[in-house]
């Protein structure tokens, strides 16, 4: 195999999104992964955020950073083209993109699956900040009757008037990402929960599920992911997947009870931005009394 050549892209075009697509089938059929890529992170002055490794016109690895302030950072590299320092070129490209940024330090995404790239990072000094499972469902095959006896709640389209709740419910002000849809669970017209839905490639995700505080422990979070259900059913969507803290057990087993399956645990590393200075020698040993 011939030389390789890696370049950036503040944000990436549809030609690109399938290469980068393709490779990701293509690692995760090799080594049972699920690869969170993030293919519309952009840079509003489009600096460089994903970095794209070719050998001739055939892409071998990417990888790509978040703009936000986390800094989040995923990448791949053909499994034909391991071992080459592919790796190694696209996290310095990734590093000198975050400090572009302005960003200390990036939150490298490893998985369980992939013991070997969770022990380069901890060689490379990265300290484990958290964790998450992915757990997926896919709706044909999961029992379209209810876990519980409740009427599920009221789902629908947040709209402008929601936004002073939604903030309440989930504790801070925050925008959604571009072609996000923000989601909020009524009952008996109270708005007591919200969540939000992005879609992939690969299938429909729901983020920032959150009930109301002081209304958590009355089955609201079952009843909303009910009606959550029901409507991604109705609408023909063939595969759900989440995200949760493994040591939520109540939310793990509430998502185990609908179907949901865990396929990958995350592991995000916290990567300084600027790799530590090797040390120095040592003193020079001293001269011994009475020894030439």
């Amino acid at each position: 195999m011939g030389a390789w050549r890696v370049s950036g892209r503040g944000h990436l075009g549809g030609t690109d999104r399938t290469h980068v697509d393709r490779l990701r089938r293509a690692c995760e059929a090799a080594e049972h992964l699920d690869l969170k890529v993030e293919l519309d992170e952009a840079d509003h002055l489009d600096r460089p955020i994903h970095f794209l490794a070719f050998a001739g016109d055939e892409l071998i690895g990417y990888a790509g950073l978040t703009a936000g302030d986390e800094a989040e950072a995923c990448g791949m590299v053909h499994p034909s083209w391991q071992r080459r320092g592919i790796a190694t070129e696209l996290l310095a490209e990734l590093r000198g993109a975050a400090a572009s940024l302005g960003r200390e330090s990036i939150l490298v995404i490893c998985e369980d699956a992939a013991p070997v790239g969770l022990a380069w990072m901890q060689r490379l000094g990265a300290d484990l900040e958290s964790a998450e499972r992915r757990m997926v469902v896919t709706l044909s095959a999961a029992a379209a009757s209810r876990p519980g006896t409740d009427s599920p709640l009221e789902v629908r389209p947040a709209a402008e008037t929601d936004h002073h709740s939604v903030v309440a419910i989930i504790g801070e002000d925050s925008s959604d990402y571009p072609g996000e849809q923000r989601l909020v669970g009524l009952d008996g017209g109270e708005l007591v929960g919200t969540l939000r839905l992005t879609e992939s490639s690969r299938r429909t995700m729901i983020y920032g599920f959150v009930i109301d505080e002081g209304r958590r422990g009355t089955r609201l979070g079952t009843r909303m992911l009910e009606a959550m259900m029901t409507r991604l059913r109705a609408e023909g969507v063939p595969e759900v997947g989440l995200e949760v803290d493994p040591e939520n057990t109540p939310a793990v087993r509430l998502y185990e009870r609908f179907g949901f399956e865990t396929v990958t645990t995350y592991r995000y590393m916290r990567l300084p931005v600027t790799p530590p200075a090797p040390p120095g020698p040592g003193p020079a040993p001293g001269r011994r009394g009475g020894v030439r």
